[in-house]
């Protein structure tokens, strides 16, 4: 960094009671780019000090008023980076290392070459400069590290969630493998999706009769009987309209949009949910729901997996419509244990 960059700009303090000390420092430092403020005493050094910011300030140590040290803790408290250098007649051990104890940048003895005082002042600033670049670098260095604690973290917990799935997945598979009923083979189902989707509970709604109605038929982790005893219109309410539109809903706001307004939906003191629809032979019929996520939203990853554990719910309801004697799944039957279909 030359000197012409660190005096760009800079204001420097130049406080002495001789006035030809005063005039050769200012006339070196302003040749060399500097904004020169002059006092002659503690008074009129307070003063300049106060008005605004400085970045060097070259301070006799011996003034009528004062004393230069008083002067020096004076600027450090109001510029704590500002490059301050003692000048005397009577150069002390003591004193000097006084000096240093409350941030003195250089201490010079009287008499002292303009130019010399112009260079200490040059190397101070771009020293400062350099600190303070270095400062910034490894700020940067430790947002850029946060940065990549986060997106680690984030990672880990994208791959945890991917573990939990395909392990949730993967047990659903192990379990419809075997032989089941239908109800304890809705009921795996069921606790898969809960599993994945994080919900509270779960519930499963076939439309059925004539007029069509929905009719409650599986319940996990709620009152069985809330679902079951159900009996309601198609032409209304939200799950009638993922019957009738044929499209998964999510729902994470219960006083809102038409969470609020199905009273079934207020019966059962629901929060959020996510449903989804149960398409069998280019019909609807009926709908998987999941209630009130455990931790925060639905979200769009949940209703992609929640549409496949909906394409094996369609199918034991459809099997229900089926003969006693064809109701017992087996390994060979109506591909509940399609792991392609789950993947």
């Amino acid at each position: 960094m030359s000197a012409e960059s660190a005096s760009e700009g800079s204001r420097v303090l130049v406080v002495d009671d001789e006035p030809h000390i005063r005039t050769a420092c200012a006339e070196a430092l302003e040749r060399s780019g500097y904004e020169v403020l002059l006092a002659e005493d503690g008074a009129t050094a307070s003063a300049a000090i106060e008005s605004g910011r400085l970045d060097a300030a070259v301070l006799d140590i011996v003034l009528p008023d004062t004393d230069g040290l008083t002067l020096l803790k004076a600027v450090r408290a109001r510029n704590c980076e500002a490059v301050v250098v003692l000048v005397t007649g009577f150069a002390s051990l003591d004193t000097a290392m006084e000096a240093v104890r409350l941030g003195a940048y250089e201490y010079m003895r009287k008499p002292f070459a303009a130019g010399d005082l112009v260079r200490i002042i040059d190397r101070g600033l771009e020293q400062q400069q350099m600190r303070n670049r270095d400062s910034a670098l490894v700020e940067d260095l430790r947002a850029s590290n946060r940065d990549l604690l986060e997106r680690q973290e984030q990672l880990e917990e994208r791959m945890q969630l991917a573990s939990d799935e395909l392990e949730a997945f993967a047990e659903l598979g192990q379990q419809l493998s075997g032989s089941q009923s239908l109800p304890d083979t809705m009921s795996s189902i069921l606790e898969a999706g809960r599993r994945l989707t994080h919900a509270r509970s779960a519930a499963v709604y076939r439309v059925d009769g004539h007029p069509r109605r929905f009719r409650g038929v599986a319940a996990s982790g709620m009152a069985t009987r809330d679902v079951t005893e159900a009996d309601l219109p198609l032409g209304r309410g939200l799950l009638g309209a993922v019957v009738r539109e044929g499209e998964a809903r999510i729902e994470n706001d219960a006083l809102a949009g038409e969470v609020a307004d199905d009273e079934y939906l207020g019966y059962l003191g629901v929060q959020s949910l996510l449903a989804a629809p149960l398409h069998r032979d280019d019909e609807v019929g009926g709908v998987l729901v999941f209630f009130d996520h455990a931790q925060n939203d639905f979200t769009e990853h949940s209703l992609n997996l929640v549409g496949v554990l909906a394409s094996q719910v369609a199918r034991v309801v459809a099997t229900m419509d089926l003969p006693e004697a064809e109701h017992a799944p087996s390994a060979s039957s109506d591909g509940f244990v399609d792991m392609a279909d789950l993947l």
